[in-house]
């Protein structure tokens, strides 16, 4: 067998190998519905719960993130407080909900400030952020993204997580996608699901790190004022990241929240996974490199342009796709993943996809955040100024 060929099959072996971990990494999140505590400290710290609500475009949107917000309302007690951010051009929309969910959760302690969108930072999530930590009483802090959706138990949960041990500074919370309403939504459950959960568990297992997830990151506010610079935070474009690089060492929760595939449209899921890699080579620019362990297809297609008629590289192109096609089966399945069938052609052309937004992250494109007036060429950008 020539080289041409032994190259491409070499490369698919390895990453066949690491596919066979992660799905045994993966396997068993389906059936995390529910955590349970593993230890109580003996004072219970108060706690603020961060929900800047993102604007949004539709009523099924709103449904849904408040849906998520509604899980955490679910989980708190009387030593909890819970602070929105609502978009003043959006009040409308919220007002009613709001009262509702006072009405709902009479225990739960609920603060919505209303107001134009910041801009102080450049981070559109970091300046909302900064503007509600003043409102804040807790002791502790819960930054977490408006459309995470919390397992009953996961407050307790967590809580418990960062007293037991006094040299994590940090809890921070890996999710996963379990449903979507929008075939577009199955393009960030694919990258969630395939992509970043297994290697996230894999993480986990190694001990403390020196990263987060938006997700969820608890910590101590007084840990946060001595150790985190907002305009540091504000500039990054992967504010998740940069806050766990500032109070680390991070522990890795062992339970599981999900996240909402919001995206109704191709192009904007498709840049959203465009700004995930990016963000990834900005921030981990030597590991993302060594993902392509992880692209075989790259070279079956590359060997394939030296000798496009040699029949062993397209028997080998066929059983790697195949092999991959598989492996996404496995991981949905294993997370308990649902959505509309029209999504299942994306799920095909997935082994391709990937490879594609992964090459796309070393091209010198912007990241576009959710507009295109709203675009990143690198992983920091100064402040703006004061907010308006």
């Amino acid at each position: 067998m020539r080289l041409l060929e032994l190259i491409p099959m070499a490369w698919s072996t390895l990453a066949l190998l690491w596919w066979i971990v992660a799905v045994f990494l993966v396997r068993g999140t389906r059936r995390t519905g529910s955590v349970t505590t593993r230890g109580h400290r003996q004072r219970v710290r108060s706690l603020s719960i961060f929900k800047p609500l993102p604007p949004v475009r539709s009523a099924e949107e709103a449904g849904a993130i408040a849906a998520a917000v509604e899980t955490f309302l679910a989980e708190m007690d009387s030593s909890c407080e819970l602070i929105l951010g609502v978009p003043g051009e959006q009040s409308d929309l919220w007002r009613p909900k709001v009262d509702g969910w006072r009405e709902m959760f009479p225990r739960a302690r609920l603060r919505a400030r209303i107001r134009a969108t910041p801009n102080r930072h450049a981070n559109p999530k970091v300046a909302w952020l900064a503007e509600l930590a003043p409102e804040a009483t807790g002791e502790d802090w819960l930054w977490s993204d408006a459309d995470i959706i919390a397992p009953p138990g996961f407050l307790a949960e967590i809580r418990a997580s960062l007293g037991s041990d006094p040299g994590i500074h940090a809890i921070t919370v890996p999710y996963c996608i379990r449903r979507t309403a929008q075939p577009a939504g199955w393009l960030e459950a694919l990258f969630v699901n395939v992509e970043f959960l297994p290697g996230t568990l894999l993480l986990r297992r190694t001990g403390p790190v020196a990263l987060g997830f938006g997700a969820a990151m608890l910590f101590q506010s007084a840990e946060f004022r001595r150790r985190v610079s907002w305009e540091e935070l504000g500039e990054s474009l992967a504010d998740d990241h940069e806050l766990g690089r500032q109070l680390a060492p991070v522990r890795i929760a062992h339970t599981l929240v999900e996240t909402c595939a919001l995206e109704s449209n191709l192009l904007p899921a498709l840049q959203h996974l465009h700004r995930w890699q990016r963000t990834i080579r900005w921030c981990q620019p030597w590991g993302s490199a060594a993902l392509v362990i992880l692209f075989p297809l790259i070279g079956f297609f590359g060997a394939l342009l030296v000798d496009p008629m040699n029949p062993v590289l397209w028997t080998e192109l066929g059983f790697q796709y195949l092999a991959e096609l598989i492996v996404v089966h496995l991981l949905l399945k294993q997370v308990g993943f649902s959505g509309p069938r029209g999504g299942r052609l994306l799920a095909a052309a997935w082994p391709v996809l990937r490879c594609l937004i992964w090459l796309a992250a070393w091209l010198p494109l912007p990241v576009v955040w959710k507009d295109l007036q709203d675009s990143w060429s690198s992983r920091r950008r100064p402040p703006r100024g004061p907010s308006t």
